[in-house]
């Protein structure tokens, strides 16, 4: 690989056949002039550089290695891209002339995934992954372009790949296999590993137990030969980089780059694009950890969208904080969530502190979730109910998963299976309960007993037992395990859990269910 001095002083975080990312020590807008000074006076040209409030980006190219500059001011954070046969300066795209609406169409999924399909005024398309190497959904996404096409050969102007999780990449693999001979594919961008790179399978892992890491890491050689027989234009999407693809503006806010060295998520080394088509901004954001690339933080209000593609499915996007920070920063009126409506409301997304903020409190008036497909035409509006709709889906799914409050009444010391329940929780998160006793004399209440109701799982709880916390706190002079049980005495139980579920009593109903 070329010997670029400038760099000397930064710490490198990966290097492979093609790819080096720098860090620096101590980095700084001077920092950065330096670099660029340096790099200029290395033979380095300055091809591309812009600068706002949130960052400063240059590309400079010297033969056919590329380097790519990113400063944060908010961060301090001063990163350098190198790669070797770089794409990215012999970048072109037509823009079209044709008369299509530009269209976003979300693809039915099964369960969760990503599929987009991006229609161009010009009649092409722009992919966002694909979801699984499942049959139906590469014939959902072939459909699609059949149909978006008019009766012409369907061409993808852009298929983008966001990183390498199963769920995402995957029906790239298979919808080429069945359809490669009935598409065209001008181009593929993307920022993954080598099909042979080791060092990508020894240092990230995934957070699927289920998973085997062999059937995520060990298909992308499939994938890249799918790539080269299909005869697309490959480019290496870095942080900074605009793309023009026809219409379309894209725009890589973070990258894989971004997180190399900080983090071993695979999620979190997604690409996040900011787009902009038919007069509106979408903000793609795959699996994104919010905290790790620290996008609040970098770009602050330029995050802001008219439409938002939900990071990871709804199911959390890195620490809480961040993730609400970012959602603030969005305020989109659209959001695409992609999974199903029974994950979005009932089983998992809705109980999720921060996907329940963006639901609920940042003005959202329309949230599309992936059981059905849907096509919005650009510039889209929301119809005047669909706020309405989105706060009864909330409400609905919470019902269906039962209650945070339950109290039974009329029980006895005197009966031990008395204080003997049936706990189901139908989420997907496991449910933390505090529960509470009370005996005619208030001095005898027994407080603060807790206990977990797993995930998806019913389970059969004694409240005075050995499988319960009977001191959930570090001073509770009411603590069980404190107190004796009255003998033959009458009392009342409350449970109050942070998710919905359902307590029943084989001989005793429910004197009350809270909402």
């Amino acid at each position: 690989m070329m010997s670029i001095s400038a760099l000397n002083g930064c710490s490198l975080r990966i290097e492979n056949r093609t790819n080096r990312v720098y860090v620096a020590p101590h980095g700084g807008e001077d920092a950065f002039e330096e670099c660029l000074a340096s790099l200029t006076s290395e033979g380095f040209t300055a091809v591309e550089a812009y600068a706002d409030a949130h960052r400063r980006f240059a590309a400079l190219k010297k033969e056919g290695t590329g380097v790519f500059l990113n400063y944060f001011p908010a961060t301090g954070d001063l990163r350098a891209v190198v790669e070797e046969d770089c794409a990215y300066f012999s970048y072109s795209d037509r823009r079209g002339e044709g008369e299509c609406s530009a269209q976003i169409t979300q693809i039915p999924l099964e369960d969760f995934g990503l599929s987009y399909a991006i229609r161009l005024p010009d009649g092409r398309f722009i992919l966002l992954d694909g979801g699984w190497n499942f049959a139906p959904d590469a014939e959902r996404l072939y459909r699609c372009l059949v149909r978006g096409s008019e009766g012409q050969k369907p061409v993808v102007a852009a298929w983008i790949l966001t990183h390498p999780h199963r769920d995402h990449y995957q029906c790239f693999i298979g919808f080429m296999e069945r359809y490669a001979d009935r598409v065209t594919v001008e181009k593929v961008l993307l920022n993954f590993p080598e099909a042979d790179d080791p060092a990508f399978a020894k240092d990230f892992t995934y957070v699927d137990p289920r998973v085997p890491q062999s059937d995520e890491v060990f298909n992308l050689p499939r994938m890249w030969d799918c790539i080269a027989r299909c005869g697309a234009a490959v480019y290496t999407a870095h942080t900074g980089q605009r793309y023009r693809i026809g219409d379309a503006l894209c725009e890589v806010l973070s990258s894989f780059d971004d997180v190399v060295g900080d983090t071993t998520n695979v999620n979190a080394t997604s690409l996040v694009l900011r787009m902009e088509l038919g007069g509106q901004v979408i903000l793609w954001t795959a699996d994104s950890a919010f905290s790790i690339a620290r996008l609040p933080q970098r770009y602050g209000t330029y995050l802001k969208a008219d439409i938002l593609q939900v990071p990871h499915h709804g199911f959390q996007s890195g620490a809480f904080e961040a993730e609400v920070e970012g959602y603030d920063l969005i305020a989109p009126s659209v959001c695409l969530l992609p999974v199903s409506d029974y994950n979005a409301y009932t089983a998992f997304c809705i109980h999720r502190e921060g996907t329940r903020h963006l639901m609920l409190n940042c003005g959202v008036e329309e949230l599309i979730a992936g059981s059905a497909e849907r096509t919005l035409t650009l510039p889209y509006t929301p119809p005047a109910h669909a706020k309405q709709t989105l706060a009864r889906r909330c409400a609905e799914g919470l019902e269906a998963c039962g209650a945070k409050s339950w109290i039974f009444t009329g029980l006895n010391t005197a009966q031990a299976e008395d204080f003997c329940f049936d706990v189901l929780n139908t989420t997907f998160l496991t449910a933390t309960i505090n529960c509470e006793i009370f005996f005619e004399d208030k001095t005898r209440r027994i407080l603060h007993i807790r206990f977990p109701a797993h995930a998806a799982r019913t389970r059969r709880v004694n409240v005075v037992g050995d499988e319960v916390d009977k001191d959930a706190l570090w001073f509770n002079e009411y603590a069980l395990k404190h107190r004796s049980v009255p003998e033959n005495a009458p009392f009342a139980i409350r449970f109050m859990s942070d998710i919905p579920v359902v307590i029943s009593h084989p001989n005793h109903a429910p004197a009350h269910r809270g909402s």
